[in-house]
């Protein structure tokens, strides 16, 4: 197990933290309203064959981790997924997503996107639930698109454009698309290199009818992978530019920007 950063707060039940679990790494920021520029932001990883075995032990490992905090969320990667209009019943839902994914067999969830006005339902590894609810006293958990479509909801809306976003990481990026301010399109895709992602990217830039010529794509997420996909996407697309980061998000301390976005961004979900 390795551990980035241990832990040490006075009064944690004064204390929000929030939980990316990702393959065998949990990254994690705790902040706290009463304190300006509070933030603390870490990562664990561990080794070993059973993931969820890894999970616990990153998290057991993780010094200070464990603690009576005011609130604790959860954010779960996982690419077994289904987006529905929020007035499908959860029951649904779970009957749809299994249709759609039958060999994922494992814990199921659905979250409400309340600005979206739509559902996301997602499979999680068999043993997560009980794990978290043991761990973190039954935690509210979230699909890891959440909190991007939701962020990016008010962003997108207002205006006839429409707008391509990519939250990129070394290897993984996640996609949300909105035409005229309505999400189109939210996905997840693994890649191998700069040029693999690039091609996701612009197949569903043209499978949704973004216009090369007048429609943005927005990029935030990892500096070098930005860095490195920028010139590549701007071959084929005009208005290539990086998102504007929120300001909101400094408040809660001045190494917000090198914590992972997508925590950053369920912070500011209320």
């Amino acid at each position: 197990m390795r551990s980035k950063e241990k832990i040490h707060i006075d009064h944690p039940e004064a204390w929000e933290l929030l939980v990316s679990i990702g393959d065998k790494r949990l990254q994690y920021i705790l902040y706290t309203p009463e304190i300006a520029g509070s933030l603390i932001a870490g990562e664990a990883t561990a080794e070993g064959d059973d993931p969820l075995q890894a999970l616990e032990d990153a998290t057991y490992g993780t010094e200070g981790l464990l603690n009576d905090y005011s609130r604790v969320r959860v954010i779960v990667h996982s690419p077994h997924f289904i987006l529905l209009p929020q007035a499908t019943s959860d029951e649904d839902c779970l009957m749809l997503l299994r249709h759609a994914f039958p060999a994922a067999l494992g814990d199921e969830a659905v979250n409400v996107l309340p600005q979206e006005e739509l559902k996301i339902a997602f499979v999680m590894p068999r043993g997560m639930r009980a794990f978290l609810g043991r761990t973190f006293n039954y935690p509210a958990v979230y699909h890891h698109l959440y909190p991007l479509c939701e962020h990016l909801h008010g962003q997108a809306s207002g205006d006839d454009l429409s707008r391509m976003f990519l939250n990129l990481n070394d290897k993984s990026m996640d996609m949300a698309i909105y035409s005229k301010g309505q999400l189109v399109c939210a996905n997840s895709y693994p890649f191998n290199n700069h040029e693999d992602a690039t091609y996701y990217a612009l197949n569903a830039w043209r499978t949704h009818g973004l216009d090369q010529l007048t429609d943005e794509l927005q990029l935030m997420g990892d500096p070098e992978t930005r860095a490195a996909m920028t010139p590549l996407l701007r071959e084929y697309v005009k208005f290539v530019m990086p998102a504007v980061y929120p300001a909101q998000a400094m408040q809660l301390g001045r190494n917000a920007m090198q914590a992972p976005l997508e925590l950053i961004l369920l912070a500011l979900c209320e």
